[in-house]
């Protein structure tokens, strides 16, 4: 008498480790997605962090010409270059709207 056996496998797959398996691949690569996020991301912030300091550097730099030129002693001299004389008793403008809101 003759006995059909089906073929087996040597390897039996069992779908609960199989699961866990495909889960634990894509734990995986998504942790290497998360790193290489995070690595580009401090790149990008190292990068604007020397921008920043540069803009940083130039915006003292333009302060400092700007209370070179606004300097008192600097004043001097251009009041002394254009001839100009100082008023002891200057005389300002009037508002006269209430002069003639009272009218």
């Amino acid at each position: 008498m003759t006995i059909i056996e089906p073929n087996k496998s040597k390897y039996s797959y069992n779908p609960i480790i199989l699961t866990l398996s495909v889960f634990l691949v894509a734990l995986v690569c998504l942790n290497i997605c998360f790193y290489n996020n995070n690595v580009v991301l401090k790149q990008s912030i190292s990068i604007e962090s020397k921008n920043l300091q540069k803009l940083q550097v130039a915006n003292a730099e333009i302060k400092d010409q700007l209370y070179k030129i606004t300097d008192i002693n600097n004043m001097n001299s251009v009041i002394e270059a254009k001839n100009l004389v100082k008023d002891r008793n200057p005389e300002y403008f009037k508002n006269e709207s209430e002069i003639l809101a009272i009218n």
